[in-house]
Parts: structure tokens; C-alpha cells; sequence
């Protein structure tokens, strides 16, 4: 549960900041995606890494709409995957997932820094 907490908190964080900078719309972290035991978390990972490059590649276009819809779509498939995961995850699991939610969300908001857009408050 904590590592919840900590890959909300990253989210957040970089909804509202960014740092670094990436060219890439394809993200380092979505290409090097962990494994998991449980078909649900490779299922997850799957998914969230889709919705991440997705984030990136409408940061390209500058387009607030798309920026806001792509990030929307990461936050739902974050909020889904929260209660499944719990439940299926080793502990040791636990710590790889955490360490590339916290990679994958540095990453997505050096990718919005470099693109200078700010997703708009819902």
C-alpha cells in the first residue's frame, strides 16, 4: 500500500511540475518495463506504458486537449490498477513496481517540461 502512496504522490507532483528534458515521444522506462509474476501487473504495466508514450507523443503536438485527454487516460489506468495489484503483487514485486512508477513518472514530466505544457485542471 505505501508504494500506492508514493505513485500518487509522483503523479501529482509531476501534474504540477516538471523537470529535466526529453526529446523522445517513446519513453526510456516504457521500453525497459518490468516483468511480473501475475498477468494482471504485466497487463498494467502494459497498459500504463501505452498511456505514457501516448502522454509524450501529445506533448509533441502541443495540443492542451490532448496533453489533458492522454494524461486523463494514465491517471484512469493508474487508479484501476491500484486495487488489482495490491492483491497480486510479492513484496520484492512490490519494490520493482514502485522504482519504475517513480522512473516512468520523473520521466513523463521531464518530457512535459521540455514541451513547456501544462495539462489543464480538471
Amino acid at each position: 500500500m505505501k508504494f500506492l502512496c508514493t505513485a500518487i504522490m509522483a503523479l501529482a507532483l509531476f501534474a504540477f511540475t516538471g523537470c529535466g528534458g526529453s526529446k523522445s515521444s517513446a519513453l526510456p522506462a516504457t521500453q525497459n518495463a518490468p516483468t511480473f509474476s501475475a498477468a494482471a501487473a504485466n497487463d498494467f504495466v502494459k497498459s500504463l506504458s501505452q498511456n505514457a508514450n501516448d502522454f509524450a507523443a501529445a506533448l509533441k503536438t502541443k495540443d492542451q486537449a490532448q496533453v489533458t485527454a492522454a494524461l486523463g487516460k494514465f491517471n484512469e489506468t493508474f487508479s484501476k490498477g491500484q486495487s488489482t495489484l495490491a492483491s497480486v503483487l510479492k513484496p520484492d514485486e512490490v519494490q520493482k513496481l514502485q522504482g519504475w512508477l517513480n522512473s516512468l513518472t520523473q520521466q513523463m514530466g521531464a518530457a512535459q517540461a521540455a514541451a513547456a505544457v501544462t495539462p489543464a485542471a480538471k
